[in-house]
């Protein structure tokens, strides 16, 4: 088991450098978008990224996760090529009616979504992109399939030079405004699909798979009802602020959420795609039960060290990138997404025993009931506590969420999760960014130092409540004694990333 675990860590390094590639575009460039755009214009950006979520997830019928499922299964053992050829060809058959369909209402969509059909165009470019993206899926999830991280690297180093260098070539020298980072987009994902058409037609037989795509979209119909119902759960906080605040909450909100969410595009993300392979690839493991549990305790662990660190320096990490006062109060609302997203991490991992029985049924109901709980709540909270009402909510849902996977998954494929050690990480996390509060008013050297102090004591912290088992202080004390010897970095780090 500790040598599938190395495997996980290498390989959600090295996706890490492609998902932090796919990423860091949008990251670097908050600061020019806090300086070019308003916090009114910024809630139009924020308003436009949801809905090109939900367009992805929409025309995407979910058939990533029906390819996922089936490739591993031994009916299509020497189909996988060809299967393959399929999905892809489907899904840009669908892609491509999606587009022209969509086409005669977008100034309609414009007037629902942004109040003026003005934006037509710019929602023009933001379903182009977002279509392009649903496409590339498919040789996403190949490589992910076939685990070949570095090709997945290369593939997305290519697209943040793109996309980066096209945003800013639009909005800095053609002073474009929000379009120029549809131009980026669309270059990104033109220099991906670059990089894999061989790849891609390599890996096809050109045979169309009938039953088997029919046998793939039945299991992915409750799969596509419960991922419009999870983008429905994940972008109601920005609409719900659109009619009842304003543009200007919807911008604040944005903001603050981009920032919080690096927690799961450079690190959840990451490790997702390092761990869904694996994950179906131990399906008849006699120890795959013991595994998924360690994983939830881990990931969550590994999670917590850096969401902690986010929460505490949440002010300082919104000030630095935004380039306007008015994006300062973004900060408060930090705790509450970077808990909602854990949550939501957690979450994913206890699927696994639904996802392994297939009780695709039970994941959409989860995802519905979610859905409408986060829906009612805000209604009640955001005119309460307007965007910290909105952030309130996410947390509370993704936590119900939560809880009713682990409990149903817990009915059909029962795992021994440790959920009080579990329980102990969150709740000390918690206390321990209360605590660094308290120094928000302190001057900035001593203010970081005391919050440093606050994030380096947690697995201190822990130990005191007795969270660590005799095999794990073992392997912490024998990991203390090679990383703490600067001479052997070099040897560790190449150790680590050796097959």
């Amino acid at each position: 088991m500790l040598a599938d675990f190395r495997k996980l860590f290498r390989l959600s390094a090295i996706y890490g450098l492609g998902t932090l590639s796919t990423k860091l575009a949008g990251f670097v460039l908050i600061p020019l978008y806090t300086r070019s755009f308003s916090v009114a214009q910024f809630g139009v950006l924020g308003l436009l990224e949801v809905s090109a979520v939900v367009i992805i997830s929409f025309f995407g019928f979910s058939l990533y996760s029906g390819f996922f499922r089936w490739y591993w299964d031994k009916s299509a053992e020497d189909k996988k090529e060809s299967l393959f050829f399929t999905v892809t060809v489907f899904q840009i058959g669908v892609v491509i009616l999606a587009y022209f369909a969509m086409l005669p209402f977008l100034k309609g969509f414009s007037q629902l979504i942004l109040d003026t059909p003005d934006y037509a165009y710019l929602l023009r470019l933001m379903l182009i992109s977002a279509l392009m993206q649903t496409v590339l899926l498919m040789p996403n999830t190949l490589l992910r399939l076939q685990e070949k991280p570095w090709l997945f690297t290369l593939a997305n180093l290519l697209q943040l030079v793109f996309s980066l260098s096209v945003t800013i070539y639009f909005i800095v020298f053609r002073h474009s405004g929000i379009e120029g980072i549809y131009y980026g987009q669309m270059a990104g994902s033109l220099a991906f699909a670059a990089v894999l058409i061989r790849y891609s037609i390599r890996n096809m037989v050109f045979r169309f798979e009938t039953a088997m795509l029919r046998d793939i979209l039945v299991y992915c119909l409750p799969l596509f009802f419960s991922g419009v119902a999870l983008v429905f759960l994940n972008v109601t906080d920005r609409y719900s602020l659109k009619v009842l605040g304003n543009m200007a909450d919807v911008g604040l909100y944005s903001y603050g959420y981009k920032l919080a969410n690096t927690l799961n595009v450079f690190l959840i993300t990451s490790v997702n795609f390092a761990i869904q392979p694996m994950i179906y690839r131990m399906m008849n493991d006699p120890d795959n039960k013991k595994f998924y549990a360690r994983l939830l305790t881990y990931y969550t662990y590994g999670t917590m060290l850096v969401a902690l660190a986010m929460m505490v320096f949440g002010m300082e990490i919104t000030k630095l990138f935004a380039r306007r006062v008015e994006y300062f109060d973004a900060w408060y609302i930090f705790p509450f997404i970077i808990y909602s997203i854990v949550f939501g991490m957690m979450k994913d991992v206890v699927t696994t025993g639904l996802s392994i029985s297939k009780k695709t049924k039970v994941i959409a109901f989860t995802v519905i009931v979610t859905a409408v709980l986060n829906l009612v709540l805000n209604i009640v909270l955001i005119r309460l506590w307007g965007n910290q009402g909105a952030a309130l909510s996410k947390m509370l849902s993704m936590l119900v969420f939560f809880a009713l996977t682990l409990y149903y998954a817990q009915r059909n494929y029962p795992i021994s999760y440790e959920m009080k050690r579990i329980a102990i990480m969150l709740i000390i996390a918690a206390g321990l960014y209360g605590i660094s509060v308290f120094f928000n008013s302190w001057d900035l050297i001593p203010r970081l130092a005391a919050k440093s102090i606050v994030i380096l004591s947690y697995p201190f912290v822990l130990f005191l409540f007795r969270f660590y088992n005799p095999v794990e202080l073992s392997v912490l004390h024998s990991g203390w004694n090679k990383w703490s010897n600067p001479a052997e970095f070099k040897q560790n780090i190449l150790r680590l990333i050796k097959k």
